[in-house]
């Protein structure tokens, strides 16, 4: 017969361990931190060894408690782990950045149920950048920006993105070789999101555009996209996003001559205690893949 302590306190252990805190713990697992505290002290009560050491509004995890959360933590993860693959959830739950779902991946997810006909897709996309540990729905998000750190959480970027300024022929009517002043008196339209504004590609051309000239702004980087494509103006965005209107010539690159700006703007992120699951590690495998053919053609 196996001589374990109880499961239930150490689990709460592990996430007192883990997060640094009994309240923090009592959020995770829903009980109050008065209950993780006395499940606790009932865990070193049975091992006979204290586990924390308790200052005031806060603990600190003593040399045994470190041993036992290395133990308990590389565990969990495993459990964790098997019992996902052993779900056999055919499903890949994906959370995307609006203009990414619908500019870029979605017209090519049919590649990869293709290739991958038994896994389902399941996608979501909000401006939100949801948090994987506490968004346990999600098995994958692709989010737009640089999110914050998380232990357990790998960020993988999806390659730097082109910004460059683009508008539809007809606003040029018949103009080529603009200067960098006959692009400034254009209408200029902005994706209110974006970290690249205007006035950051004016700069790296050594050019300062005089301020008061109206310009349009929108929360989206389609809807940008989409506005400068009817001719309202000429928009400072991805080329990446804009591939079909520009394969298409309802959108035309301004300045080809000149330096466009060059950032990671799109990355994804996926739990590591799951990154060996084959749903995850297929999609994030066949993403990359496109991504990087994409930035060589």
């Amino acid at each position: 017969m196996r001589r374990l302590p109880s499961l239930t306190a150490l689990r709460a252990f592990e996430a007192a361990a883990r997060l640094g805190s009994f309240t923090r713990a009592g959020d995770e697992l829903h009980q109050t931190p008065s209950a993780i505290s006395h499940q606790i002290r009932g865990l070193e009560t049975d091992i006979g060894r204290a586990l924390f050491l308790r200052h005031h509004r806060q603990v600190e995890l003593t040399a045994d408690g470190a041993r036992l959360l290395d133990t308990l933590g590389r565990s969990f993860d495993m459990i964790e782990a098997t019992c996902a693959d052993l779900r056999r959830d055919e499903t890949l739950s994906v959370h995307c950045a609006p203009s990414f779902a619908s500019k870029w991946l979605g017209p090519r997810l049919s590649g990869f149920m293709q290739r991958h006909p038994d896994i389902r897709i399941s996608m979501s996309a909000t401006f939100e950048p949801v948090d994987l540990l506490t968004h346990e729905e999600y098995d994958l998000a692709i989010a737009y920006g640089a999110p914050r750190s998380q232990h357990g959480v790998v960020v993988e970027s999806l390659g730097i993105e082109r910004v460059a300024p683009l508008c539809a022929p007809s606003l040029l009517e018949g103009r080529r070789d603009l200067s960098l002043a006959e692009i400034a008196q254009l209408p200029l339209i902005e994706s209110a999101v974006s970290p690249i504004h205007w006035s950051d590609w004016f700069a790296l051309q050594g050019w300062q555009r005089q301020s008061g000239k109206r310009m349009l702004s929108f929360d989206r980087a389609h809807l940008a996209i989409s506005a400068a494509t009817e001719g309202l103006g000429v928009v400072l965005e991805s080329t990446r996003l804009a591939q079909h209107e520009l394969a298409q010539g309802t959108l035309i690159q301004l300045a080809q001559d000149l330096a466009p700006i060059e950032r990671d703007l799109h990355v994804l992120l996926y739990r590591q205690v799951q990154s060996d699951r084959l749903h995850i590690s297929a999609f994030r495998a066949w993403l990359l893949a496109e991504c990087a053919a994409d930035a060589g053609g």
